[in-house]
């Protein structure tokens, strides 16, 4: 019986250690930055039309935006973009942001609408391949 336990032990301690050095892996990578994304239209099942109260990870592969929730980042959401609408300040309810956060406006393929919203400091990586809503933010907020 104490062999079985240890067992199961080790076996516990190892997929933690796996799941820590992956998460460390994909926070670490190159492009990678903090946000929380919402849908404010029909089409998205996977996000909800509230503010989520966990931080997601995402990164631009070209004009596509993939977003890592969950604690060990293994639910993966691939969100094809059409084109950015809009960059502004976001509200003040969001938490966990820092200091006055961002807010890109997503229209993806499907036509639906998708808000990204980032730590200021994170603008670049928050806009990716839309470089001409960081050039022209809009005075709303």
């Amino acid at each position: 019986m104490l062999w079985l336990l240890t067992g199961a032990l080790l076996v516990w301690i190892y997929l933690s250690i796996r799941i820590l050095a992956r998460r460390r892996r994909i926070v670490n990578a190159s492009g990678v930055f903090r946000c929380k994304v919402r849908s404010t239209s029909w089409g998205v099942e996977a996000l909800g039309y509230r503010w989520p109260r966990r931080i997601f990870y995402a990164v631009w592969a070209h004009d596509v935006l993939v977003v890592y929730r969950r604690f060990a980042l293994n639910e993966v959401l691939v969100l094809e973009c059409r084109f950015a609408e809009d960059l502004e300040v976001a509200p003040s309810t969001l938490r966990r942001l820092g200091p006055c956060p961002l807010l890109l406006r997503i229209r993806l393929d499907d036509g639906a609408m998708v808000e990204v919203a980032a730590p200021r400091r994170a603008c670049t990586e928050l806009v990716g391949p839309y470089i001409a809503a960081q050039l022209y933010p809009s005075e709303r907020g």
